[in-house]
């Protein structure tokens, strides 16, 4: 199987605000993860910023709890049956083994936070029986503060690589726990989403199928994959597996195929300098056609277009203040709030 370990979570179905009901993280195999999130021994989460110059990541799914938080740009995030759009300045929760999907139609700065289950049932003994709402609280000073915190541990984390005689890498590990910790008590107590939104449309065996029939593309997308290979996978004919993905997928099962191979395809287009043919064939993409007309209708323009517009994007400028992302200011928490200490952060780390 193919996994996305650096790949941020993160394409459409309707906008219901409603989200499923899943099966806990300890019934769900381990060996079917999307997304593997790999972590750090001496600090047990990922944290990091990246930019997305607008690919599709289809969905998918994984273990951890995942936040994401827009620096630059935008993003829309489908999770479950619900899209969102986010702006500067919004995030999002992403629950164990929810289905989501992400698309930045504009290039963008994200910063990512990722939790890995283990860490999550350890320090939440009731993380099974619980769901995270995904957006904010709707207490500007708590979601404020939440947004604070956030960037607190990207900075942490980022001046890991600063020289700072002054301050001992303990100092700094401890400093990212202590924000950590922080983070996850807000979670806990501002972010818990109501019992009653927690039983929702899907079944547990349709949960199961939809996240095995995922699996399934991410193992066999460069090779042949067919509609009946997939039903088989999980023990549907054809006719009905039809019907069951397009219904809670919003797209048709080939669909889906053409838009995980279109992912893999664009990553490589916007981040290798092989041939477009060389691409498309590792990826299985035999269908040129098919892909000028994705790759037009995503960015606007052929990929050596795009091309050329990244590594313009990406040359050394004159005015190195003016180039690259806006940096987004911090919203105070206000005084007396228990995330107010999120803002003393290690002096000398720089700002994103």
């Amino acid at each position: 199987m193919k996994h996305a370990s650096d790949t941020p979570a993160g394409a459409f179905f309707s906008g219901r605000s409603d989200f499923p009901r899943v099966r806990s993280a300890e019934q769900l195999p381990w060996e079917s993860i999307h997304e593997t999130v790999v972590v750090d021994p001496d600090v047990p989460v990922r944290c990091f910023s990246y930019e997305d110059a607008g690919v599709l990541i289809p969905a998918h799914w994984h273990h951890s709890l995942e936040i994401l938080l827009i620096e630059a740009g935008g993003m829309t995030v489908t999770l479950n049956e619900a899209r969102v759009q986010l702006r500067p300045q919004d995030f999002i929760l992403i629950n164990s083994t929810d289905l989501h999907s992400t698309n930045c139609p504009e290039h963008s700065r994200v910063c990512v936070l990722q939790i890995p289950y283990p860490f999550l049932k350890q320090n939440i003994p009731e993380y099974d029986r619980i769901r995270f709402r995904p957006g904010p609280c709707g207490v500007p000073e708590t979601d404020a503060a939440f947004r604070l915190l956030l960037r607190s541990l990207q900075r942490c984390r980022e001046a890991d690589g600063i020289s700072e005689p002054s301050i001992s890498s303990s100092a700094r590990s401890l400093h990212f726990k202590s924000l950590l910790y922080e983070l996850l008590s807000l979670c806990v107590s501002s972010y818990l989403l109501p019992e009653a939104e927690r039983e929702q449309s899907l079944s547990d065996t349709e949960r199961a199928r939809l996240i095995a029939v995922t699996d399934y593309v991410n193992a066999h997308y460069s090779e042949p994959v067919s509609l009946r290979g997939a039903a088989a996978a999980v023990a549907l004919n054809p006719e009905y597996f039809c019907r069951f993905f397009k219904k809670n997928m919003g797209i048709t099962f080939l669909e889906y195929v053409s838009q995980v191979r279109f992912s893999h395809v664009c990553q490589d287009i916007l981040h290798t300098d092989q041939s477009v043919t060389e691409i498309l064939s590792r990826h299985g993409f035999t269908n040129y056609k098919l892909f000028r007309r994705m790759f037009r209708e995503t960015y606007g323009c052929t990929p050596s277009a795009k091309r050329r517009a990244l590594s313009a994007r990406q040359a050394p400028s004159d005015h190195p203040a003016s180039s690259g992302h806006p940096v987004p200011s911090d919203h105070p928490a206000p005084s007396g709030h228990r995330a107010q200490s999120a803002h003393q952060t290690l002096s000398g780390h720089r700002s994103d």
